[in-house]
């Protein structure tokens, strides 16, 4: 190989009827990219995001009695317990209080839903690295709108706080990222497969490259090859006629969720790979999803079920918990996709942020407080992966969106409401939680209780709606209670740490029961929930 001969990183495979399509990195574009200042090759950093809808059932998401290197992960996040190496998870995110459906979209990359006059921090991030890549940015989703809370389809904003329009088709994403928009639609029912058209130019660069760059270029051939496969594939799956492009028509549901979804996935990776866009968010639904999971073997909606407080069954839990993993698994899939492929000397996800999360908490109370976020990737070293951060109090979002708005580049001294950045992401020090002691006991008069101890929710799923308060040297006191009770006092708010409650009792088999609340206090916390859906 000649070593003088480089590659333009914005060089495309060129072919008949104006086809273009990017590249991944090769060595041979060593010369054309950002160098460092010891004249090392800096790679571009990416950034995506995936939206969890509809919160989380605590008991099975939440880290309990961990610190930052020594702890295990929780039953939800098995299918991407396998990354751990390359995640941060973060604990005590959010604020004390209730949050909407629509406020805790705009929360999620907005940091507070009253930031409304404001881009979400994917667009600023979008507007620092997005002026090298064909595509600014994508914004997709996998739920159509939500006509009755519009606020609840969007997590992206524009700079006026707009709502940016969202993309759901893989086929019609695939054509716009790899298609030469400017050919003729019509023309593309007799185009067998994009390869054939480029294959005398792959074929030249191929020529020109060493060992390692001819592995890569031939990787990257047939995930090509394969992706465009299988996205055709998924209409004849479906019994779907090929579409007319002119008409951009697609089925107004697939066939088969899960396949759509990881086609969305394959594109994400396929495009942070080919560089053709270098910011993504992507909601798995909308933060109220109403989707049935019927490849799951679940046929209630999504939305029904995650108020397993109120609509209690055993068998609505099971369902509830079946669709959570379901999304863990995506993620999971994203994150193998990512490490899979080979980007300058490492891999994709080693140069990427993925910021994967929810906008709430509890999924039935809506709380702000211990709102599930997972950052993977080490952003070409500007995260230190392998930890688990739990916060000494409730830390805002907007602070983890000034932190990763700055690690970008963004010149940002404030977003939201925060104006200080969120500690210990890249491994500096930060404030870890810490049990502060309490004594713990419980006091019987009358039918009336007042008990002191850390309350909890049941491990049993058969009893998800029931908590208990330990209390040192006696059984614990079991709560059941309706949900008004739940509501008004903010219960799940205080899960996991101590208070004092008082209230009504009675006794069954010997066991304490406490049916009727009638005020919490947290011993080291905030007390009243207040009025607005925050």
């Amino acid at each position: 190989m000649n070593r003088s001969w480089n590659l333009d990183r914005r060089t495309f495979l060129r072919g008949a009827a104006g086809a273009l399509v990017p590249l991944p990195f090769l060595n041979i574009m060593e010369n054309s990219v950002a160098k460092n200042l010891s004249g090392e090759t800096v790679p571009p950093v990416r950034f995506m995001t995936l939206f969890k809808p509809n919160g989380v059932h605590p008991p099975s998401w939440n880290i309990n009695g961990g610190t930052e290197f020594d702890f295990r992960t929780s039953p939800l996040m098995a299918p991407f317990a396998k990354h751990r190496d390359d995640l941060l998870i973060l604990d005590n995110m959010g604020d004390f209080g209730f949050s909407s459906h629509s406020n805790s979209s705009r929360r999620f990359l907005s940091g507070a839903h009253q930031n409304t006059k404001s881009a979400s921090m994917d667009q600023l991030i979008a507007d620092k690295v997005g002026s090298e890549t064909p595509h600014r940015s994508l914004e997709l989703t996998t739920e159509g709108l939500f006509t009755n809370q519009i606020g609840c389809s969007y997590i992206s904003y524009d700079r006026e706080g707009a709502p940016i329009p969202r993309e759901s088709d893989p086929q019609l994403i695939f054509d716009r990222l790899f298609r030469d928009p400017m050919s003729d639609p019509k023309q593309r029912k007799s185009m067998s497969s994009l390869l054939d058209r480029v294959r005398d130019d792959a074929k030249s660069i191929q020529r020109k490259t060493g060992r390692e760059d001819t592995e890569t270029l031939d990787e990257y051939l047939t995930v090509l090859r394969e992706t465009e496969k299988r996205l055709d594939n998924r209409d004849a799956i479906s019994g779907a006629s090929k579409v007319d492009f002119s008409k951009l028509e697609r089925p107004p549901s697939p066939a088969n969720l899960n396949e759509q979804v990881e086609s969305m996935l394959d594109l994400i990776a396929l495009a942070m790979w080919t560089d053709s866009t270098r910011c993504i968010s992507y909601m798995l639904g909308n933060s109220n999803s109403r989707m049935i999971f019927d490849f799951l073997g679940v046929t209630e909606q999504h939305h029904y079920l995650s108020h397993f407080f109120r609509n209690f069954s055993r068998h609505n839990i099971d369902g509830l918990l079946k669709i959570s993993l379901w999304h863990m698994e995506k993620f999971d899939y994203l994150l193998t996709k990512l490490k899979s492929y080979k980007d300058h000397h490492g891999t994709l996800l080693d140069h990427s942020v993925v910021l994967f999360g929810s906008g709430m908490g509890h999924s039935d109370n809506h709380t702000a407080q211990r709102i599930p976020i997972v950052l993977a990737g080490k952003g070409g070293g500007m995260l230190k992966t392998g930890r688990y951060l739990r916060y000494s109090k409730n830390q805002e979002l907007s602070r983890l969106h000034l932190t990763l708005l700055q690690k970008f580049g963004v010149p940002a001294t404030s977003y939201a409401n925060s104006t200080t950045p969120l500690p210990g992401l890249d491994g500096g020090p930060f404030e870890e939680y810490r049990e502060r002691p309490f004594q713990s006991w419980s006091k019987i008069e009358n039918g009336k209780i007042t008990v002191q101890g850390r309350l909890r929710m049941s491990d049993n799923l058969d009893e998800a709606k029931v908590f208990y308060i330990d209390v040192d040297g006696k059984a614990p006191v079991r709560i059941e209670i309706e949900f008004k009770d739940f509501h008004s006092f903010n219960v799940a708010y205080h899960v996991g740490t101590p208070i004092l409650m008082t209230g009504n009792s009675s006794q069954k088999d010997g066991q304490i029961i406490l049916s009727k609340i009638t005020g919490i206090k947290s011993l080291f916390g905030k007390n009243d929930p207040g009025g607005a859906p925050g």
